[in-house]
């Protein structure tokens, strides 16, 4: 259940929904597994995509607006059960060219780009009333951990 919260300069309702269906589209490909028990089309409707715009000046770095600095700041804070670390380097490595080319970031403005990973162990989140452990049997859980995507 991939829950993206991305911190961005403001964008229109046509480009966040552009966004938002590109990202869906990317997080699907990088978290799909033909092991999981659950299909593609259940795993891209329980992706979240959740836009948090800073304006003109709400935003300072170093004392300074993104404007003023000449670059642009965008966060992502991805969360997900059970993310290791190796599939952390291929989401950051798979989804930070699709960032920049959603907000049309230049190569030079790349390191204004930051990924947050935010895994939890399947018993700090609840759907619908049960925990994912209780959910997902503990073959899925395993079976996540060895191929994640």
């Amino acid at each position: 259940m991939p829950y993206l919260r991305i911190t961005c300069p403001t964008t229109t309702p046509e480009q966040r929904r552009a966004i938002a269906e590109r990202l869906t589209a990317t997080v699907v490909d990088l978290f799909f597994s033909p092991h999981a028990p659950i299909t593609r089309e259940e795993l891209r409707e329980r992706t979240t995509v959740h836009f948090t715009s800073y304006g003109e000046d709400e935003l300072y770095i170093g004392g300074r607006t993104p404007r003023e600095r000449d670059a642009i700041d965008l966060t992502v804070e991805l969360s997900d059960w059970s993310m290791p670390v190796k599939q952390q380097r291929r989401i950051a490595r798979r989804l930070t060219p699709v960032l920049a080319e959603a907000f049309d970031v230049p190569p030079t403005g790349i390191e204004g780009i930051n990924i947050r990973f935010h895994p939890y162990p399947p018993s700090d989140f609840a759907v619908g009333g049960r925990l994912l452990s209780d959910r997902i049997p503990l073959i899925g859980r395993v079976m996540k951990r060895l191929f994640p995507g």
